[in-house]
């Protein structure tokens, strides 16, 4: 008998998540409809990821099209990684590229590093000095990761002089944003007399 009631129970709990999700869902779409960015944002991670709607990487797109062209720029980066990926989308890599620095131009982090990367992968010294500008950007704008690669190259790069102090500097940017990894170059730095 406690078996079926828990049953119940559960069955009960599912039904009142998945209609709060529903509220949730016609909200963001009302929002959206009516400007606001974040509601299209959110009404792209819902189908994005298919929480409380069937998964729909288009559906997705569109929205965070809509929060992009509004300059909610942390959506244009995320349709950015859809045309990067071109999962249940067309692989567009001139979009992704367009979209990526927009966001960076909006200070999303993310963006900028993604743009750096792309600068990156170029054979000029030119564009890989672009390339870390947009990482130190990327840093400064609160992307750990850039903080922990631009860290690396100032300690380790053979193209760069080597600079411990601005290592630290970046490595310590990366542990302030609460990342793991950038505290634990700065511990194994400053252990090596830095």
């Amino acid at each position: 008998m406690k078996i079926v009631i828990y049953i119940i129970y559960i069955i009960l709990i599912t039904n009142l998540n998945a209609s709060a999700t529903d509220e949730q869902r016609k909200l963001f779409e009302e929002n959206c409809n009516d400007g606001k960015s974040i509601s299209c944002y959110n009404m792209g991670l819902m189908y994005e990821h298919g929480d409380g709607v069937d998964k729909d990487n288009e559906k997705a797109l569109s929205f965070y099209i809509k929060a992009c062209d509004k300059n909610y720029f942390t959506s244009c980066s995320k349709a950015a990684v859809l045309y990067e990926e071109g999962q249940g989308i067309k692989k567009d890599m001139k979009e992704a590229f367009k979209l990526y620095t927009k966001a960076c131009g909006g200070e999303d982090g993310f963006g900028c590093h993604n743009l750096a990367v792309y600068y990156s992968k170029k054979e000029t010294q030119a564009m890989k000095n672009i390339s870390l500008g947009l990482y130190d950007k990327a840093c400064d704008n609160g992307y750990a990761p850039s903080c922990i690669y631009l860290g690396r190259m100032y300690r380790d790069s053979k193209s760069l002089t080597h600079d411990y102090q601005m290592a630290k500097e970046k490595f310590n940017l990366a542990c302030e944003a609460n990342n793991y990894l950038g505290c634990k170059e700065l511990r194994i730095l400053e252990e090596s007399g830095y």
